[in-house]
């Protein structure tokens, strides 16, 4: 069977409220009736037998008759074994009963002979008590209620009920929805905004206001995504700008190459063509390679597996490929957990930016500092200028000496050094070497151990 749900959610909490708090005072008036009817009746009842007790203990002990309650609705009825009324209390209810004749019914159901008793909407006959007087004459006593007075009360509630629950449902139905409605209110125009913000107005926020209500956090939150969306994006825009021109500019000069090669195609030099266009094609392989990694780094769901590195191996496995500058090594044997290639594409790109820029000495040190590994690479070059020490890990950033094409950078090595140490969850920062005057690069890694303590270990347990 097909279930249909209203769509607006205004209309459905409207819905469930209207149901609840009519069922609730469907519930409530059903109970208020129950209650008050057993409670009248119930004491009535009481007050009535509490009286024929005392009567029918008079007639039994023979002495007179005990005087009506004040405000009692109960008259008690003293009558011979043939059902003929000889008292009653008060004694004026005799009267008022012998001129009301009783329906044949109630005779029947009383058991009573007598030719006068009250009618039954008016009177709740309670039941009789049979004892015997003094002189050994037998008197039934009885109690008769007017009931009629409790009747009305208990319709009058229930009348009122029929009419104040249904009324009161329905104005709490409106108020609900009025409620919803201004509640919504802001929502609504928070969604006609958003919905109205595309790619292209990624500058544009929600409306908010200081309410500090969950709408207001709400929206204060879904701004702040949208900063976070809008500086993503443009750093995308940024990236894939300066991606383009960083290809193209390779791929010009490839061009421009074979272009004029051809045009000379008989004094070329093709030996050295080739060498150049071979240079020009590993700077390209060179960028597309840190690009894909960079976009694999960026990528929170790809999966990344880390183990146990010898990290003092992988940076001596990396010092062969210094080639223009002196390498002055003091390795410490530590270990991390870290991914592989990452940690290796980390140590290659700090060496081979001190080899480019060093004058004719490189310092690699790692060491152990408490729980950090600390990684170290000094020069004796120009150094970063103090104002640039934060842009050198920019995508694309390079400094202007190191703008030639012999340097062979695009300005992506740093960058992805950071995003590698970030990812590892450490971080690089660049000051002035103290030792060699130059620039000084160093890495902190956390969660490392000493590698000669664990294989001081593994050979203790071997």
């Amino acid at each position: 069977m097909l279930r249909v749900r209203p769509r607006s959610l205004r209309l459905r909490l409207t819905l469930v409220v209207t149901l609840a708090v009519g069922l609730a005072l469907t519930i409530a008036s059903f109970v208020l009736v129950n209650s008050m009817s057993n409670t009248l009746f119930g004491g009535m009842a009481e007050s009535a037998a509490r009286q024929l007790d005392k009567v029918a203990d008079a007639v039994e002990r023979g002495q007179p008759l005990p005087p009506e309650e004040p405000s009692s609705a109960t008259m008690i009825l003293v009558e011979d074994k043939d059902g003929k009324l000889v008292a009653s209390v008060p004694q004026t209810g005799m009267q008022a009963i012998e001129r009301r004749p009783v329906s044949a019914e109630r005779s029947r159901a009383t058991g009573a002979v007598t030719e006068a008793r009250p009618p039954a909407e008016d009177f709740e006959i309670v039941p009789a008590r049979t004892v015997s007087t003094p002189q050994g004459e037998v008197r039934t006593v009885r109690a008769i209620s007017r009931s009629g007075q409790i009747t009305q009360s208990i319709d009058l509630v229930v009348n009122s009920l029929l009419v104040a629950a249904p009324v009161l449902t329905v104005f709490v139905g409106w108020l609900t929805w009025f409620a919803v409605d201004r509640a919504l209110r802001p929502i609504e125009a928070v969604r006609r905004r958003a919905e109205a913000i595309s790619h292209s107005t990624l500058d544009e926020r929600l409306p908010e206001q200081d309410t500090g209500d969950e709408v207001g956090k709400l929206t204060s939150t879904l701004n702040r995504m949208l900063d976070r969306i809008a500086s993503g994006a443009r750093r995308q825009r940024e990236f894939v700008s300066d991606a383009s021109h960083e290809l193209r500019t390779p791929l010009a000069a490839m061009r421009a190459e074979l272009e004029v090669s051809l045009a000379h195609r008989d004094s070329a030099d093709w030996r050295n063509v080739a060498t150049r266009l071979l240079d020009d094609h590993r700077r390209l392989e060179r960028l597309t390679g840190d690009l894909l990694t960079l976009a694999r780094l960026d990528e929170a769901a790809v999966s990344r597996r880390a183990e146990a590195v010898q990290l003092d191996e992988i940076v001596a496995g990396e010092i062969t490929a210094v080639r223009h500058a002196e390498v002055r090594p003091s390795l410490t044997p530590v270990r991390v957990t870290g991914v592989v290639p990452e940690l290796v594409r980390l140590v290659r790109n700090l060496l081979d930016n001190a080899d480019k820029h060093a004058s004719g000495v490189v310092a690699v040190s790692l060491a152990l500092d408490g729980r950090d590994a600390v990684f170290t690479v000094d020069d004796d070059g120009p150094g970063v200028p103090p104002d640039q020490r934060e842009r050198v890990f920019d995508r694309f950033f390079r400094v202007d000496g190191s703008r030639d094409r012999a340097s062979g950078g695009v300005g992506l090595g740093l960058a992805l050094v950071r995003r590698i140490a970030r990812s590892h969850g450490g971080e690089v920062t660049v000051t002035e070497s103290p030792t060699l005057g130059g620039a000084r690069f160093e890495v902190r890694v956390p969660g490392a151990v000493s590698g000669s303590a664990r294989r001081s270990a593994r050979t203790g347990r071997r």
